[in-house]
């Protein structure tokens, strides 16, 4: 048999184990039940489809051998899927409501759809628009590249409904759910090749197919291909990598066609997700450059086939978007329309650092490989300006407009996941962080090897640091997991997050904290959204311990308030995103004691007081205004000092040898109404 006939025969057995599992996850039964009885475990079929496909790759003889490994990571994918329970979820609804209204319905009124798929609890959805149809703040393209496996599910669905299984054929079942997951996996994976198509043409084979795996793997996106494959970004991400990688092939040497199918794509892009259509910088860059050059050499002709060009980019894009205009107009009324449930976009106040940095799903705090894809970009361009000055510029702007939405984190998102549409221009960050990085390596190999013994060594001393802490005892038996954590720790609290770096370090220096203190100062900073004017330490509560300092006792109940007993001074960090008037509130008592003398409370933010105040002896709330001038952007000390603390012992009320001035329920501040702080 000929290596070619092998490499079919396997390929095709790898891909029937593929397929068979797809079958498991949306008809949750074995497609070849009648072949191997009862139906092989996933585990085996995740082995047949692994072997097959390694042969093929192996009788490939310097052929393509992508077929291969997009199969073995399309069963990888699917066995991922059952075996982390992937399903329609989440903002996965919203898109699939498209599909669901449009395939039954015919229209895009969501206001039975959202019922029969439980979202009747949302109110705000059925809220009529002017036009009487439901609220949507979501894409109409993800509804377009599902169809064709929702499609599927409509077909196992009736099969499965004439074979006397109680399944619905209305769109909601679990075939039409699962189908979409499917999608999302295979639209993944064609946007791994284009990505990989993209690299491919500035580096070798081997560092385009490895920038590629770890461009998905090692970043957000998987999340997204194998546990919430019902959001929107496998399929935006393999429609940015296919712009990206038209508009890389095409760069130098672009005809009015090429022009046009740059715009359609795009422009079908931005229908998956819109702020996609921000990658329409990387042909913009390229006009406005030719159009200068052109102009400087009085190149009349250049100027006109270039402004040619940009403007039929401009019509099919506008083509292409035109469904969810379509949408739009059904919905609002209007060809362009912004929904009033979206969240706000607020261009002049972007939270820059916090996107890249924070604790809170930033970008390289989260997937420490994009950091090395944004230093290996910025290499790439200053090697390959015409491509990499473009690329640099467009995830500057993405960055930009990520950081200017309302819930710049994402809200209950994994990961830095609204940067999808740039996963591609990382990629090819990542390959030049392997190429350069390996050069650097050869170069200077002996310290190389000195660094990462050196890391050795400080995590040797971070054994002894977490031992002399008390971590664990000496001599005692622990398992690895304990005492790598309290390693962890121990290294957390001396440098931080090092994929923080430069801003925990800066923060650091601005407000004399440790670096380790970044993660939850910076990011939980008051004030920091316009529409929550206020925050609150809610001193009685674990999850509120890391803003208290000195003077705290630990926490205790009364009824179903948390408190703490506070002695004098009792210190806390209150983080601040600015400077402003602020009216500080705390709920509290004294100690009381026969005898004792009334309780004062003065107040001091930053060597700035206000009191004294009287405590009452019952729980109640007191108040004081502080002016702007006493509070500082970043960190500022709170000190509660109270007039005296005393010790129930020697107040003749038992054995507590505490000292306590006061017991403390919460502590909130909030924008002073006058805006004068007076």
């Amino acid at each position: 048999m000929s290596g070619a006939a092998v490499r079919r025969i396997a390929w095709a057995v790898g891909l029937v184990a593929a397929v068979e599992l797809a079958g498991r996850e949306i008809a949750r039964r074995s497609l070849l039940h009648l072949v191997i009885g009862g139906g092989a475990s996933i585990g085996a079929l995740v082995v047949v489809a692994l072997i097959a496909c390694a042969i093929a790759i192996a009788a490939a003889r310097g052929r393509s051998a992508a077929g291969p490994i997009l199969t073995v990571c399309f069963a990888l994918g699917i066995a991922l899927q059952l075996q982390l329970g992937a399903r329609l979820q989440s903002d996965g609804f919203y898109y699939f409501a498209y599909l669901r209204s449009i395939a039954f319905d015919h229209d895009v009124n969501f206001l039975n759809d959202y019922r029969l798929l439980g979202l009747g609890d949302k109110p705000y959805l059925f809220k009529p628009t002017r036009t009487g149809h439901a609220e949507s703040a979501w894409t109409i393209g993800p509804a377009i590249v599902w169809s064709p496996f929702f499609a599927v599910g409509h077909l196992v669905a009736v099969r499965l409904r004439a074979s006397g299984a109680d399944v619905a054929a209305d769109g909601t079942s679990y075939p039409y759910r699962q189908a979409v997951c499917v999608a999302s996996l295979a639209y993944g994976l064609l946007g791994c090749w284009f990505v990989y198509r993209l690299v491919l043409r500035f580096f070798a084979a081997r560092v385009a197919a490895s920038a590629a795996a770890l461009a998905v793997i090692g970043t957000f996106m998987l999340w997204y291909l194998v546990k919430e494959p019902s959001m929107t970004h496998a399929a935006s991400m393999a429609a940015a990598a296919g712009f990206t990688w038209l508009w890389a092939s095409t760069q130098h040497h672009r005809s009015l066609r090429q022009w046009m199918a740059l715009g359609l794509v795009i422009g079908f892009a931005a229908l998956i997700r819109w702020q996609n259509i921000l990658l329409a910088l990387l042909p913009g860059i390229d006009a406005a450059v030719a159009v200068v050059g052109a102009l400087r050499r009085k190149d009349n002709g250049m100027v006109r086939m270039t402004l040619a060009g940009g403007a039929a980019f401009l019509v099919c894009a506008c083509l292409a978007f035109l469904p969810q205009a379509i949408a739009w107009h059904a919905i609002y009324g209007t060809w362009i329309a912004r929904s009033p449930i979206g969240p706000q976009i607020r261009w002049f106040d972007p939270h820059l650092a916090d996107i890249l940095w924070s604790a809170r799903n930033g970008l390289f705090s989260t997937t420490p490989l994009a950091y090395l894809g944004a230093f290996g970009l910025l290499a790439f361009a200053a090697a390959r300006p015409s491509v990499g000055l473009p690329a640099v510029a467009t995830v500057v702007v993405m960055v930009y407009f990520n950081a200017c939405i309302q819930d710049w984190w994402g809200s209950d998102g994994f990961g830095g996941r609204r940067f999808d549409g740039i996963v591609p221009l990382l990629a090819i960050g990542l390959a030049a962080c392997l190429e350069y990085g390996a050069a650097l390596v050869r170069r200077h190999a002996a310290a190389a090897v000195t660094l990462a013994l050196a890391c050795l060594a400080v995590w040797n001393v971070a054994l002894a640091g977490a031992a002399q802490g008390g971590a664990f005892r000496l001599g005692q038996t622990l398992p690895f997991d304990r005492v790598w954590g309290a390693q962890a720790q121990v290294v957390h609290r001396w440098f931080g997050n090092p994929f923080t770096y430069p801003a925990s370090l800066l923060f650091a220096l601005r407000n004399g904290v440790g670096p380790g203190d970044y993660d939850l100062l910076s990011t939980n900073r008051f004030l920091s959204d316009p529409l929550q004017p206020y925050g609150r330490v809610d001193v009685g509560a674990d999850g509120d311990d890391w803003l208290l300092g000195d003077g705290w006792f630990a926490p205790e109940r009364d009824g179903a308030a948390t408190y703490r007993w506070a002695s004098t001074p009792a210190m806390l960090r209150l983080p601040l995103d600015h400077a402003a008037p602020l009216r500080v509130q705390t709920r509290l008592h004294a100690f009381v004691y026969p005898g004792a003398p009334a309780q004062t409370l003065t107040i001091v933010v930053n060597a700035h007081a206000c009191g004294p105040l009287a405590v009452p002896a019952q729980w109640e709330t007191v108040e004081c205004l502080i002016d702007r001038s006493a509070w500082r952007a970043g960190v500022n000390d709170l000190s509660l000092q109270f007039g005296y603390a005393q010790r129930p012992a020697d107040a003749g009320l038992g054995g507590d040898q505490r000292a306590l001035a006061a017991a403390i329920d919460w502590i909130r501040v909030s924008i002073a109404a006058d805006g004068t702080g007076r």
